[in-house]
């Protein structure tokens, strides 16, 4: 084996073994997610090859995955997921999100009975519009762009409470702001167990 055929190959076992740990990551999210083991298979085959076809490009699986291999990997799962099967999750998780965020205002108010305005509704129905396009985009914002999606929410309240005036339409309970999250826990526990397995799977 001549001196360049060696460097050649010092120089690719990195790129092999970060190949190696994407598809282990991969593979182990969508297990948890529950997709059956012809569907996984599958989907390594193809993101074998996507990451193959870089390699050759010069390129590293970060380009064909990106920074957030478990986000990759979920948004896939979702890809793969029949259109009456996301839209169910979509339906659980929605209500989640919304009563997370009505929670914490009970937490932060110190109130079991909150005060619904309106210049609220528009600040949730932003979030709730965002939500809905990121699960049918199967895309994810990142911290930097959900806080400009919170600054926007803030600025549709403050012309709602302009135009409509904040007046308390009715107060939500505590009791109704739990069972809002109640169908999607078991989406969110599966999500949150996922994503420990692919970092497991990562290390």
């Amino acid at each position: 084996m001549t001196h360049q055929t060696i460097s050649e190959t010092t120089e690719d076992m990195p790129g092999e073994a970060e190949r190696a740990r994407v598809l282990a990551v991969c593979r182990s999210n969508w297990e948890y997610r529950g997709i059956d083991d012809a569907s996984v298979r599958d989907m390594l085959a193809e993101l074998s090859e996507h990451l193959e076809e870089a390699a050759s490009a010069g390129r590293s699986p970060q380009d064909v995955v990106g920074a957030d291999v478990p986000g990759f990997a979920a948004s896939w799962a979702r890809a793969r997921t029949p259109l009456h099967l996301r839209v169910l999750r979509m339906a659980a998780l929605i209500p989640f999100a919304l009563g997370a965020l009505l929670l914490l205002t009970h937490l932060i108010d110190r109130t079991l009975a909150l005060p619904v305005e309106a210049p609220r509704i528009a600040f949730y129905a932003v979030i709730i519009a965002v939500s809905v396009t990121l699960e049918l985009r199967r895309g994810t914002l990142g911290f930097t762009r959900w806080l400009l999606v919170g600054v926007i929410g803030i600025g549709f309240a403050q012309l709602t409470s302009w135009l409509a005036g904040d007046d308390t339409l009715f107060r939500l309970p505590l009791w109704a702001t739990l069972l809002l999250m109640l169908p999607g826990l078991p989406y969110a526990y599966g999500d949150i167990r996922a994503r420990k397995a692919a970092a497991a799977a990562a290390e």
